[in-house]
């Protein structure tokens, strides 16, 4: 594939793009790619790498197009002969737009999709087919990028002998299968983007920036609706000292913030405990990032992450908690056995130490209806009533391509949403449209509630004082005070911010909306003041009967 210029061989151009899942973030995987390929000679000797990295876009803004022609001009002006794109549920629907006009712009290059989009069996079922895509990638992609290059470079090995790859000759044909690449035994053979130099400095300088490592590979679990489990049979982990010594790289470029993108970060609580105690003995100054499943916690490891939290005044550490829903029905369906139990268990150890809790939810799993929903708000607020430092996040489902629940949601017929991806669940049966909306907004108010301050420094996260009330506690005072559950007075706010937003036609209270999550973060701040909150909070009455349907829900303009 390479070209001579004046009779000397020129260099191929290979151009990998990612856009991050947040503003302040980056894709590492882009960077595993390019440093597991510069491992070899030949591929150094034959392609140049260049990595794009953007982080989160608004792709809801009226300057959308710009952007992305913007993206579009900046690869063409890298003069790239292949151009891959790392896929998550947030970028894909860009990066086929974006496919497009590089085709026709540049006819001849090779583009490969690559990330947790891009399963098998999307392929197999002819989901890109119609693209302006040559080659897939499912699964982990370090050893499979690297053995395409090679390929386009001298023919070498075989392009049917790589195994996790789709590909074809012409973006008129069908796409052809290969064998799923077996995961790797240990991480510790992908060589270090960090150490190896080869994540640029400027991502690093960024303002804010997070710095994503990764300790190990893969999960313990087998979540219906998780990728993880698909590719990857087994946990694959890192060597400490690795561990340690990009932590080390990254604190000296100013990183301030490191996101540990492991799965199930005490998957093996030994492996966890040696990393915290390095953690610890090294005395690093940086705030930490974990996720870990319910139950998989001890006194030991709680008592560490509060040991590390101490050494300096910015070392808070945010551990991730999925709980998802409490039903235990709906829990055995997901493959997630994980009793309330074992939550409480791992939330009471984590505040012991005052550490700072992040807890998911997911609105709309399969044969969850608004009861069950209703039941779970119920529960969770309770938990946190006597919280100090946690963020409770509600998530509309989302069925990622290649998963269980994607068979599971066929067959109870649930809707996902097409024009507002990230594949977002509109309805089901058991959970119509008017009462996904309801639990929506039910759920927007509850993030402004009862969230504590500290959560990224977002500020508008309402836990701090105004006026000299604080406002989850006036909640919860007025709680008691009209002898309501959680989940009606909540129902009483939102009844009242409906009407109050309407004349700024605010998102929330429009009859139907896009991507819930959007309100939480961007508008909620600017649209809810506190003392409208305290306000509202201090006058409320039980007005409304529990139980009743409000107007609004039912499309009917709020009466006066």
């Amino acid at each position: 594939m390479k070209k001579k210029v004046n009779g000397i061989k020129k260099k191929m151009n290979a151009v990998l793009v990612g856009i991050a899942g947040s503003h302040n973030a980056f894709s590492l995987s882009l960077y595993n790619l390019k440093a597991y390929a510069y491992q070899s000679t030949q591929i150094r000797d034959w392609w140049d790498i260049n990595v794009i990295q953007k982080p989160l876009i608004n792709f809801g803004e009226k300057n959308n197009k710009k952007i992305l022609s913007d993206l579009v001009n900046e690869i063409i002006s890298k003069k790239p002969n292949f151009v891959g794109f790392s896929c998550y549920m947030w970028n894909i629907d860009s990066f086929l737009k974006i496919s497009k006009d590089l085709k026709k712009k540049l006819p001849s290059v090779k583009i490969l999709l690559g990330g947790p989009e891009i399963a098998t069996e999307y392929v197999q079922n002819s989901h890109f087919d119609k693209y302006a895509i040559d080659f897939c990638v499912s699964g982990e992609g370090e050893l499979t990028f690297s053995e395409l290059l090679q390929h386009l470079e001298n023919g070498k090995p075989k392009i049917d002998d790589i195994d996790g790859l789709s590909h074809r000759s012409d973006t008129k044909l069908p796409f052809a299968v290969n064998a799923k690449r077996k995961p790797f035994k240990s991480i510790a053979e992908i060589p270090s983007p960090f150490l190896g130099g080869i994540v640029d400095e400027d991502v690093l300088a960024r303002s804010g920036v997070e710095a994503n490592l990764e300790t190990q590979r893969g999960c313990n679990l087998r979540c219906s609706y998780c990728i993880y489990h698909k590719d990857m049979d087994r946990v694959a982990y890192s060597k400490i000292e690795k561990i340690i010594k990009e932590v080390r790289y990254v604190i000296k470029r100013g990183v301030k913030k490191i996101r540990f993108v492991d799965a199930n970060f005490s998957s093996d609580k030994n492996h966890a405990k040696l990393v915290m105690k390095r953690l610890i003995r090294e005395r690093f100054e940086t705030s930490l990032f974990f996720e870990l499943i319910p139950g998989f916690i001890d006194d030991e490891l709680a008592a560490l992450f509060g040991e590390y939290t101490k050494l300096h005044p910015q070392n808070q550490i945010t551990i991730g908690v999925g709980v998802q829903t409490i039903n235990p029905k709906v829990l055995k369906l997901m493959r997630r056995s994980i009793k309330k139990e074992k939550f409480e268990k791992t939330f009471k150890l984590l505040q012991k130490y005052n550490i700072y809790t992040k807890i998911d939810l997911i609105i709309g799993l399969p044969d969850e209806g608004i009861s069950s929903i209703e039941e779970t708000l119920e529960y969770m607020v309770d938990q946190l009533r006597d919280s100090k430092a946690h963020l409770l996040c509600c998530h509309v489902m989302r069925g990622l391509p290649g998963t269980e629940l994607m068979e599971i949601a066929k067959k109870k017929k649930m809707v996902f949403s097409s024009k507002y991806e990230p594949h977002e669940l509109i309805e089901s049966p058991i959970l119509p449209r008017a009462d996904m909306l309801k639990s929506l907004r039910r759920t927007g108010v509850l993030f402004r509630l009862i969230n504590h301050v500290g959560w990224a420094d977002r500020e508008f996260i309402w836990g701090k004082t105004s006026q000299k009330k604080n406002i989850r506690d006036l909640f919860f005072a007025t709680k008691d005070r009209l002898s309501v559950s959680n989940v009606e007075l909540i129902d009483l706010i939102v009844e009242k911010l409906i009407k109050h937003l309407k004349p700024i036609k605010s998102w929330f209270s429009m009859p139907d909306f896009p991507y819930a999550e959007t309100w939480w973060w961007v508008h909620s701040s600017r649209e809810i003041s506190n003392e409208w909150l305290i306000n509202c909070l201090s006058n409320l009455e039980k007005t409304v009967p529990s139980g009743k349907i409000l107007e609004w829900e039912k499309g009917i303009e709020p009466s006066a």
